[in-house]
């Protein structure tokens, strides 16, 4: 997840889940890893939790002490066959690790994997990243994503309010913008509970390394912010129409709402929509802070973890 506070100085950006999985040869490395992984694998001090996917499939939390909530500790998945690692997949969580928690991780990881954390940058794939932005200052209500005609569009209301609209499927390349202020306020944040909109950035099927991180395109360029002014397009012969469109959007959403209305109507209004750009929605200065990101983590330092 990469997070942006507006008015707060530079952009501070950082990820939030991250998805590697490490591939394993047969031969003596395979069976040296399987070995010394379930001798360990029932220390307290270094896992936590018990799943049996299947058979020959474990799944189980690597223990991090600088970490305190559970949950945002490595859960890790392991296939074995023969006595050999076949493959391991680890979900980390690195805005909540930091660096103290890839050094608790390393720690754990060299004791059944040749390098440790250096390995996985090595030779893991990310199968999965997610990446996001806090809007501090600007209201949910008050933005508007104007998506690709083609993409897959669903609203999230909670009793008359809109909080979540999704764009495209969970399971593919999925952007997703909400009312990040209602969200802690459910939670009983009320000091964090400013008005804040967040986009979340999911990709999926990068065909990256560990290590080829800071190839990792803009996934935030394609996004479009942009105002529903209350006045109607200049050539809008009918103004009632753009007034009960501007209701739509309140009631619906802005995808929603340009969906009910005729192809020739509804390709005009999406043309006046795209001049409507907020100015403070600047993706490519955002992206410049990236390399700053992996180096704060030594995420992808192969000689660091060496």
């Amino acid at each position: 997840m990469i997070k942006i506070k507006y008015g707060k100085g530079s952009p501070h950006l950082f990820i939030d889940r991250l998805v590697v999985k490490l591939n394993f040869l047969p031969g003596e490395s395979a069976y040296q890893t399987h070995s010394a992984l379930f001798t360990i694998f029932d220390d307290p001090e270094s896992f936590s939790g018990t799943s049996f996917k299947k058979p020959n499939e474990l799944s189980k939390k690597i223990v991090l002490a600088s970490v305190a909530n559970s949950k945002h500790h490595p859960h890790l998945i392991y296939r074995h066959a023969d006595h050999q690692a076949q493959w391991m997949r680890l979900t980390l969580h690195p805005r909540e690790m930091g660096l103290q928690g890839f050094e608790n991780l390393h720690s754990v990881l060299i004791m059944f994997v040749e390098n440790g954390w250096g390995g996985f940058v090595a030779k893991a794939k990310v199968t999965q990243i997610e990446v996001s932005i806090d809007l501090e200052g600007i209201p949910f209500n008050s933005v508007h994503v104007l998506p690709d005609q083609a993409k897959t569009v669903t609203v999230f209301k909670s009793g008359q309010k809109i909080e979540t609209v999704y764009f495209n499927k969970s399971k593919s390349s999925q952007t997703v913008v909400y009312d990040r202020a209602a969200k802690r306020q459910k939670k009983g944040q009320d000091e964090k509970a400013g008005p804040c909109t967040r986009i979340e950035r999911k990709k999926s099927s990068l065909n990256l390394c560990v290590h080829q991180l800071g190839e990792l395109t803009n996934p935030f360029s394609h996004i479009k912010f942009v105002a529903v002014p209350a006045v109607p397009p200049p050539d809008e012969a009918k103004e009632y129409l753009w007034t009960l469109f501007t209701d739509a959007v309140a009631q619906r959403g802005l995808d929603p709402a340009l969906k009910m209305l005729p192809q020739a109507k509804r390709t005009a209004y999406r043309k006046y929509l795209a001049a409507q750009k907020k100015d403070w929605w600047l993706p490519g200065a955002i992206w410049l802070s990236w390399p700053s990101v992996l180096e704060d983590l030594k995420l992808t330092d192969a000689k660091f973890w060496t």
